[in-house]
């Protein structure tokens, strides 16, 4: 237990969560000294969090960590989480995602006679539509299960009024702890690309760390910027262009071999361009 803890403490961009954590190792702990005949059931969470934030990973790692103190809660089903995406239906409009949930929630039971974990879902297509009808009847129906579920609610919005209001009406139906997860700070960034290179045989000489340090504080500082996702397709990208050259030049990389991914070279307005267009094309709003 303590490696996954240990994880969880070196998580960059939320002291929110590491708090949680620490406090619910507290509760482990204490319920062994003083156990109760009466279940603690733990606080659902809203996580106000950017796409590209590593929030799958993190799922995964809270899945781990509560099933390894064992004495929280109770994971029963084919797997310990899943994650669903709550689409927006208009009043006038069946509400076919709330059935759309419990058909997710049936297959993660599995043949089991029901589910018992933790879910994740994003809201962010109802954030100015929380107190329509079809989202009341959501919120009704997590109340009724939320003994036997650990509710993530997620959006990405940053309009900390929007926000606010959500969490109250949320905390209306369930008992909520708010948590915001941040994008680790570009050091972080560039070790992560650092070390995604370095599973290649790969390591950088000290322009080429100046050229790609620069880069990722040029796309970071574009609010469409999707986190590790995107760091993920860069590294893609460098060693696709590297190995696929006709002679290798070494395990080393200088600033001339990876030039094409300078911040201001054509590789990297074109991903600007794409944040933008992608964007615009679904109706982002920060």
């Amino acid at each position: 237990m303590d490696g996954v803890y240990e994880k969880i403490m070196s998580i960059k961009g939320s002291d929110d969560y590491r708090e949680i954590a620490k406090r619910w190792r507290y509760l482990s702990e204490n319920i062994k000294k003083k156990p109760t005949d009466e279940p603690i059931i733990l606080p659902d969470m809203l996580w106000v969090a950017k796409s590209g934030t590593g929030i799958t990973s993190l799922l995964k790692l809270t899945a781990e960590y509560l099933s390894k103190l064992d004495n929280l809660m109770e994971f029963y089903g084919d797997v310990k989480f899943f994650e669903f995406l709550l689409s927006y239906c208009p009043p006038d409009h069946s509400f076919t995602e709330l059935n759309r949930l419990m058909d997710e929630v049936h297959n993660a039971a599995g043949f089991r006679s029901e589910f018992k974990g933790i879910i994740h879902i994003n809201i962010d297509e109802w954030l100015r539509h929380y107190e329509e009808k079809h989202f009341i009847s959501f919120m009704e129906y997590l109340s009724a299960h939320s003994d036997n579920w650990l509710i993530i609610l997620s959006v990405s919005s940053a309009n900390r009024e929007l926000v606010h209001n959500l969490n109250a009406f949320l905390s209306m139906y369930l008992r909520i702890e708010t948590i915001k997860i941040e994008l680790p700070k570009t050091e972080e960034l560039f070790g992560y690309i650092e070390r995604k290179l370095g599973e290649y045989g790969l390591s950088l000489t000290d322009d080429a760390k100046a050229l790609l340090y620069k880069t990722i504080e040029t796309i970071r500082r574009n609010k469409y910027f999707d986190g590790y996702k995107t760091l993920r397709l860069l590294c893609q990208d460098i060693v696709y262009d590297v190995f696929s050259k006709e002679r290798v030049g070494g395990d080393t990389l200088d600033a001339n071999a990876i030039a094409k991914f300078a911040s201001d070279g054509e590789y990297i307005k074109r991903m600007l361009y794409n944040f933008e267009r992608v964007a615009r094309k679904i109706g982002f709003e920060q």
